[in-house]
């Protein structure tokens, strides 16, 4: 592994000045509790579920500049029971303790859903600008915020695409 690393350095400080492009399959990373969150909710109000990965940029990337970052966040919100809403929001942060707070990068509401019913959510590409993004790592936290209006609610909320298009301005050596 460590001379596959050495001859990719090598081959890409030998192409100049150019751009490395990272497609981050956010997704693969995921456990198949974490990518297929059920939920049963017996009472009515607000209700959050939450998961939370850390990535670190391969050795040698960290000195490289972020050009642009695109996310592309796809879910299906499928009820079977009660009735509520669901709000799916994607945050970044250089900590863990610092995800989930402030504004989401992403956000999208499923409006209202009752009964048996399936709700594509967030199926969006967008172009995120942050000082964030220029760090050897980074916190990607996703949380879905349930409302009941109608108990028991249960279902489950599927993720279907989570994918990070990291443009960087190669500094690697």
């Amino acid at each position: 592994m460590k001379a596959l690393t050495a001859a990719l350095l090598v081959f890409v400080a030998a192409c100049g000045k150019g751009n490395v492009i990272l497609n981050v399959d956010v997704l693969s990373f995921l456990s198949a509790s974490d990518s297929t969150k059920a939920y049963a909710i017996l009472g009515t109000g607000t209700f959050d579920s939450t998961i939370s990965r850390r990535f670190t940029m391969p050795p040698g990337f960290g000195n490289s500049s972020v050009d642009s970052v695109t996310a592309t966040v796809a879910s299906s919100l499928e009820n079977a029971t009660g009735a509520g809403s669901v709000i799916l929001e994607v945050f970044f942060a250089q900590t863990q303790g610092g995800l989930f707070t402030g504004t989401p990068f992403l956000a999208d509401s499923s409006g209202p859903v009752s009964g048996v019913q399936t709700v594509p959510l967030g199926k969006s590409s967008l172009p995120l600008s942050d000082p964030i993004f220029n760090s050897d790592s980074l916190w990607v936290g996703i949380r879905a915020r349930l409302t009941t209006t109608t108990a028991p609610m249960s279902g489950q909320l599927r993720f279907t695409d989570i994918h990070l298009r990291i443009v960087l301005q190669d500094n690697i050596l």
